[in-house]
């Protein structure tokens, strides 16, 4: 018995301290035990990640990553971005700087998300210190539902004691959310020694530069009864322009010497607009016409200064490009994060804890200015100053570029404030805590213009007061530009700034009560964890009156209702605001079943207040057979409570471009999404099984097989297979009741509202191998490697989806198979869910020297939105990058604490791999820094 028990617990320890090993890191929260009356003793209590049961021999069950402050310092990470791209089981990072162009609709500013396993964000826990973090205000969409999530650059990176990764279902143990996992972040706060850091980095190729200030500092007060950690860190860094990366200088990208030889000319790439400062126009008898340079001919009427009117849109070649123009890829950012973290011993046995901590950042972008969307096409007058046609014409496509482009600025905050009491007697352990958490998010766009007010200029009569919209663009520069421009006092009455004002809060009050033996029967103790919490969740969402729908776009001679938007080039939003309160409580047992095997037992129970209560259980077993040999087990039954913006957002309107079958068209589409009180949480199971073996000292080999089924899961029909579907049933003389078109056909919008649609089945695999050498002579070096395997993931179709889907595999001309069906089938490989992910470093120590080099691999998948004519999709190419670094630590008296790091990610200066999505490349996936090169300085006193 003894044997077998050292043995597991070697085991144990090296999976925990091991780099990017997958065993649970033990964390030591210190309390002092007062055996009796005059013996005082210091007892350290173990905390494992996946168990609420202090001090127990769990470590080794379940699978998990592990990050300690070295190995995120190798990582080169200095966001919180950065730091999760460097584990493969987390997969696309969708709220991110670079994912689109961004429009007031986005979670837009300093904000990155977290998505375990890839499965879609909201399926992962975060934590901070074992608790909660209140989630970012703004939203984005997944599968064309809002989804929300923990920003992860809200906390430092040079703050972060350890970073914990649960890769299994813990909603038993944690939650709401922990389906595919929780993500755990520990903060320094046992800090005795203080701590200065430098970071300065440049991108090459570009103007951006990135500095890191950060720094720490504890100490002990009042006879050692007292104990405060101080840490600050701010980040700054500049923006990339979209021009100074070849892969998104242009939006036209047909003939790009990276896309695939069967895809080039193919004009699905080039995403150059039709809504150019080169106008388009329906004229009451003329029909359809455009402005172009009179130079180029094929005019029927000229018009001042060297442009002309000519028939039809406006051909290729001079549709606009919005690379050209003066905009940013990268946002810049100033960032600043503070942290403390205080206890007070108040007698042996009892301790008060607090935590505060605050978070800052500004971020700004340039962007071009915005073209009117459909709903936005306005009538203009016979006898407007400067209407030269003698008759009633409607405005199909501007872009007003002399106003001048637009300046976007977010301003990000959000503090967290905690204090609690934990105690400790007789192997009880209790901990109680009050945490209140709030994040603010203000979006300001800059040089927006009113659509109301450019119509009524567009219509005066008086030519001093009127907008002229034939002027066109830039006869030298086609595709951008402009270089006539109206009056300045008229485009001053054509602008406003808009706002979106968001909010999140978490209120949480819980109580933990544990004990590792609270029993002893014969295969040994038995442990035992309880409580209950008891938490309040809030969201707000407060648009510019603009964007509201409380100012609605009326067609000023029609008096035709256009749209709920008066902000050119943006749908309508209504407020929105929501809260709940949720009720849970637990418990969790760990049964020992015999001197090699044992089982951990656990449920939770969770009532929310708007969408009902849901029951989990989770099993997990461990058992060693052998001395070098450990096999693990689990299920779990996971949930995932829809958020407040899905269940209280009302008639929200997105406007994407959209493939049109039954006029044959692609143009920007208007779907107005609801949400829906009458959702409940998602059902799920989660299964993992896994081997862990040590053939020899310091060598450690994990292979993880996990599956997650998921039912139930909130989602919408893309409104690209509603047009689909409406293609189909026309062809029968049906039509879709979703889809409502105006007398010429064309979409006035699609209607829609989220449900609990989807069903999924996920499963993939996790590989580590980890080898540490120490040589007296040459030093410590260390191996490992960390890979992610997709085996699976698979969309059930929805009932209509099912129905396109036949139709196209039997060939239906109504439903084309080259536009397809989104979001349901087999999504592995699809739109940057690779089937592999790895990365493998070496690390090297000898003395004051250190050397590390890192090789970070993505694999190959699909672009969906680019197929031929027999549907076969566009590859994306698989991306190895490599990363380095060397690192000296003083030794001279006189500079002793100091060290110097010079390092560079992405070595080979590789670029993402082509795609065609914003700015040439898959942001979520890869990244567009090219080499960067950096340097640290560290100073410990």
């Amino acid at each position: 018995m003894i044997k077998y028990k050292q043995n597991y617990l070697t085991l144990c320890l090296c999976t925990a301290l091991t780099s990017f090993a997958f065993s649970p890191q033990i964390s030591a929260t210190p309390l002092q035990q007062e055996e009796n009356e005059t013996d005082e003793e210091s007892m350290e209590k173990i905390t494992v990640i996946g168990s609420n049961i202090s001090g127990a021999q769990a470590a080794g069950r379940l699978p998990v990553t592990t990050l300690n402050a070295d190995d995120i310092t190798n990582t080169g990470a200095v966001t919180g971005d950065e730091l999760l791209r460097s584990i493969p089981q987390i997969g696309d990072i969708s709220f991110n700087n670079e994912r689109a162009i961004g429009g007031v609709n986005d979670a837009r500013g300093d904000v990155a998300s977290i998505n375990l396993r890839g499965i879609g964000t909201g399926n992962t826990l975060t934590l901070l210190n074992g608790r909660r973090l209140v989630l970012h205000p703004g939203t984005q969409t997944e599968n064309f539902v809002p989804v929300t999530t923990v920003n992860s650059n809200t906390l430092p990176v040079s703050g972060l004691r350890r970073l914990e990764v649960l890769r299994d279902g813990a909603s038993a143990l944690y939650g709401t959310d922990a389906v595919a996992g929780v993500v755990n972040y520990v903060l320094k706060k046992d800090t005795t020694q203080s701590q200065l850091k430098l970071n300065a980095g440049n991108a090459a190729g570009t103007s951006m530069q990135q500095y890191l200030v950060s720094g720490s500092t504890g100490l002990f007060f009042n006879d050692d009864k007292s104990h405060l950690s101080l840490s600050f860190a701010y980040y700054t860094r500049d923006e990339i322009g979209a021009n100074e990366r070849s892969y998104s200088a242009s939006e036209d990208r047909r003939f790009n010497d990276r896309i695939p030889d069967e895809f080039i000319g193919d004009t699905q790439l080039d995403n150059r607009s039709l809504s150019s400062p080169w106008a388009i126009f329906d004229g009451e008898n003329i029909g359809r016409f455009h402005i172009r340079p009179e130079s180029m001919g094929e005019c029927f009427q000229s018009l001042s200064d060297g442009v002309c009117a000519a028939e039809g849109s406006i051909p290729r070649d001079m549709r606009y490009d919005s690379a050209l123009e003066d905009q940013s890829m990268t946002s810049a950012i100033d960032r600043a994060n503070l942290f403390a973290y205080f206890t007070h011993k108040l007698s042996p046995g009892l301790e008060f804890f607090g935590e505060a901590l605050y978070y800052e950042a500004i971020s700004k972008r340039r962007r071009e200015q915005n073209a009117n969307l459909t709903a936005q096409r306005f009538t203009i007058s016979e006898d407007a100053a400067y209407n030269p046609f003698g008759e009633t014409v409607t405005l199909r496509n501007i872009r007003p570029m002399d106003v001048g482009p637009r300046r976007i600025e977010v301003e990000d905050s959000s503090y967290r404030v905690l204090g609690g009491l934990k105690g400790y007697s007789n192997q009880w352990e209790w901990e109680s805590a009050l945490l209140y958490s709030r994040a603010d998010t203000l979006d300001t766009g800059y040089n927006r213009i009113r659509v109301s007010a450019l119509q009524q200029a567009i219509n005066s009569t008086n030519i001093d007061e009127a907008y002229n919209p034939f002027i066109g663009g830039d006869p030298n520069n086609l595709n951008s530009g402009t270089s006539v421009y109206n009056s300045p006092e008229v485009i001053a009455g054509l602008t406003e700034d808009i706002t979106r004002d968001s909010s999140t809060e978490l209120a949480l009050w819980d109580f933990k009560l544990s004990n590792p033996a609270l029993a002893n029967w014969y295969a040994g103790d038995i442990g035992i964890a309880t409580g209950v919490e008891y938490r309040y969740e809030s969201y707000a969402d407060d648009r510019h009156p603009l964007l509201d729908g409380s100012n609605p776009f009326y067609d000023q001679i029609t008096g035709e209702l256009m749209t709920n938007s008066d902000v050119l080039g943006s749908s309508s939003t209504p407020d929105a605001e929501g809260s709940r309160n949720v009720f849970s409580a637990y418990a969790e047992l760990l049964v020992p079943l015999h001197q090699t095997f044992d089982m951990q037992l656990a449920f939770r129970y969770e009532q929310f207040s708007d969408v009902g209560s849901v029951t989990k259980p989770k099993i997990a077993l461990s058992w060693l057979p052998a001395e070098w040999l450990q096999l693990r087990a689990s299920y779990s039954g996971g949930f995932r409570a829809p958020n407040l913006p899905q269940v209280v957002e009302e008639s929200v309107s997105r406007t994407n471009t959209r493939t049109d079958p039954v006029i044959d068209d692609r143009y920007g589409i208007t779907e107005v999404r609801g949400g829906n009180s009458e959702l409940t949480p998602e059902d799920d199971e989660i299964y993992n099984f896994g081997i862990a073996i040590t053939p020899f000292d310091n060598f450690l080999i994990t292979i993880d097989r996990w599956t997650i089924e998921q039912e139930g899961v909130v989602g919408i029909l893309n409104s690209q297979t509603h047009l689909l579907y409406d293609s189909l049933l026309r062809s029968q003389g049906e039509s879709n009741p979703a889809v409502i078109r105006n007398d010429d056909l064309e979409v006035v919008y699609v209607n829609n509202q989220y449900d609990n649609l989807e069903v999924r089945e996920i499963s993939g695999t996790d590989i580590s191998i980890n080898y540490e050498v120490n040589t007296e002579a040459a030093g410590r070096f260390n191996l490992s490697v960390n890979a992610a395997h997709l085996r699976k993931f698979m969309q059930k179709p929805d009932p209509i989806s099912a129905i396109v889907l036949e139709a196209q595999e039997n060939g239906n001309p109504a439903v084309p198979i080259d536009i397809p069906v989104v979001g349901a089938g087999d999504l592995r490989q699809m739109n940057g869910n690779p089937k592999w992910r790895s990365f493998a470093h070496l690390n090297w120590d000898l003395g004051n020297w250190g050397a590390g080099i890192r090789v970070n691999y993505i694999d190959d998948f699909y672009e969906t939105s680019v197929t031929t004519s027999s549907g076969e999709m566009m590859p994306i190419d698989s991306w190895t990058t490599m990363d380095i670094y060397l690192d000296y630590h003083f030794s001279q008296k006189s500079l002793d604490g100091l060290s110097l790091r010079l390092g560079a990610r992405n070595l080979a200066n590789k670029k993402p791999p082509i795609a065609d999505e914003s700015f040439g490349y898959f942001s979520d996936v890869h990244s567009n820094r090219g080499r960067y090169t950096y340097a640290t300085l560290s100073w410990a006193f």
